[in-house]
């Protein structure tokens, strides 16, 4: 069980978050059309997952935008993915006035413990049944070599650790 912050106040997650070096096979997620996906079942080089409470928080929002940049310019063979508990509507919207093309947004909507599978799930909180902000970097075969859990909610992660990792 691991804790963060929430403005300053401890939080308590579910679950195991993934270290590096470790197997980790990925819950199934929904897709923007309702469609079921398990990120560990994709054919990519590398797998960029990045957890978030809600895209409709100014700072979830403009670090996807920031995520969606990087792996434009620096992210070359990385399938990108955002995972929340906001409705697949809700981040379709927000991809449309974005404009972002290359990430894939995903929602645990249909199944909450898909949150505890991935070590974020908040628990006996305000803000319970929603992710906490993390970033786990998978290569080809689910391994994970890359892996942050944010210590404050309300901080972004450092996406150039990521770029790091790919970079070797």
């Amino acid at each position: 069980m691991n804790k963060v912050t929430f403005l300053g106040e401890e939080v308590v997650l579910a679950g195991n978050f993934p270290s590096k070096g470790e197997q980790l096979v990925t819950p199934e997620l929904c897709t923007l059309s309702l469609n079921p996906l398990t990120i560990s079942d994709v054919d990519s080089k590398y797998k960029l997952i990045y957890l978030f409470p809600s895209i409709d928080t100014p700072v979830c929002a403009a670090t996807t935008k920031s995520l969606a940049e990087l792996a434009q310019l620096n992210l070359k063979d990385v399938s990108v993915y955002t995972v929340s508990a906001d409705l697949p509507f809700a981040l379709a919207r927000y991809n449309e006035a974005s404009e972002i093309a290359n990430v894939e947004h995903l929602s645990v909507f249909k199944d909450a413990a898909a949150l505890n599978a991935f070590g974020v799930e908040i628990k006996d909180h305000a803000l319970t049944g929603l992710a906490s902000r993390a970033v786990i970097l998978l290569d080809s075969e689910n391994k994970v070599i890359h892996s942050e859990l944010v210590s404050e909610i309300t901080e972004a992660p450092n996406f150039n650790l990521v770029v790091e990792a790919i970079q070797g």
